[in-house]
C-alpha cells in the first residue's frame, strides 16, 4: 500500500510539473510570431534582381549561395556569403546558425531551386529508380525548408520562376524539381512574393523598367500576404517589408534553440 501511495504521489508531482511547464510556454500570438522572425519566399525570373534583395535585408546578413551569382551584392557592407555544392553543407550551416556558432540577423537561401537540384543529384546517386529519387527529394527539400523556417531569425528564401502555359493562360509560380514540390512549398510561408520587372514609357517615350514585389495572387502570378499589412505591390526592400510586418529588425527575437 505504501509503495502504491508513493507511486501515486510521484505521478501527481510529475503531472503538476508538466502542467507548470506547459503554462509557462503559453504566450500571445504576437510574442510567438515575433520570436520566430520573418520568413519570406520570393521568386522571379533570371535577371530580375533576386540576389540584389540580400542587400536590402536588415542587420548582419548571410547569403547561402548555390548559384555562384553574387556580382550584384559584391559591394554590400552588411552581407557575408558562402557557396555550397553539397546538401550536407546546407544543413551544417543550419546547425551552426541554430546553435549560435554563426550569428546573423538575416539568412538568405539563394536559391532553394538550385538547392533542390543539388538534393536531387544526391538522391539519384543513392537510388537506381528515378521515381524514388524524385519522391525522396521532395521529402528532403521539405525537411530542409522547415528547418530553416524554424530558425529564430529572419530568413529570405529566393526561388527561380516557373512559367506554364495553361490553355493560353500563363501561370507563374516558384520553380522546384518536380511539379508537386513547386506547388506545395508556398504553403510553408505566410509571405510568398513575386518579383516582377514591369516596363512603362516616360514622357519622352523611352522604356523605363520598374521592379516590384507582388503580394497578391493576380495576373497569373502566385502570391500571398497572410499579414494583410502589405500593399498589392511593394518596393523591393526586405527591411521595409519586415518593418511593415511588425518584426524587430535585428536578432533580439528570442533565445536561440539549441
Amino acid at each position: 500500500m505504501v509503495t502504491i501511495m508513493c507511486i501515486m504521489c510521484k505521478l501527481i508531482f510529475i503531472i503538476g510539473v508538466r502542467e507548470m511547464e506547459l503554462s509557462s510556454r503559453i504566450v500571445s500570438p504576437s510574442q510567438l510570431v515575433q520570436s520566430q522572425g520573418a520568413k519570406i519566399l520570393v521568386y522571379g525570373m533570371a535577371g530580375s534582381g533576386k540576389t540584389t534583395l540580400a542587400k536590402t535585408c536588415p542587420g548582419k546578413v548571410l547569403v547561402i549561395s548555390a548559384e555562384a551569382g553574387l556580382l550584384s551584392i559584391k559591394d554590400a557592407d552588411n552581407v557575408d556569403a558562402i557557396e555550397v555544392k553539397e546538401a550536407a553543407e546546407v544543413m551544417e550551416l543550419h546547425d551552426a546558425l541554430k546553435s549560435g556558432t554563426l550569428q546573423y540577423d538575416t539568412v538568405v537561401l539563394d536559391s532553394v531551386s538550385e538547392i533542390s537540384e543539388i538534393l536531387l543529384t544526391w538522391e539519384k546517386s543513392r537510388s537506381k529508380d528515378p521515381r524514388m529519387a524524385y519522391g525522396n527529394v521532395q521529402e528532403s527539400v521539405t525537411n530542409l525548408m522547415r528547418a530553416f523556417r524554424d530558425l529564430n531569425m529572419h530568413v529570405l528564401f529566393l526561388c527561380k520562376e516557373d512559367v506554364v502555359n495553361d490553355d493560353g493562360i500563363l501561370k507563374h509560380a516558384p520553380k522546384m524539381v518536380g511539379t508537386k514540390l513547386g506547388e506545395s512549398i508556398t504553403y510553408f510561408f505566410d509571405e510568398v512574393l513575386a518579383l516582377r520587372v514591369i516596363d512603362s514609357q516616360d514622357d519622352e517615350g523611352k522604356t523605363v523598367l520598374h521592379r516590384w514585389l507582388q503580394t497578391v495572387h493576380s495576373q497569373g502570378y502566385k502570391a500571398k500576404d497572410r499579414s494583410g499589412k502589405l500593399e498589392n505591390f511593394e518596393k523591393p526592400d526586405i527591411t521595409t517589408l519586415i518593418e511593415k510586418l511588425g518584426f524587430s529588425l535585428t536578432n533580439d527575437m528570442g533565445e536561440t534553440n539549441v
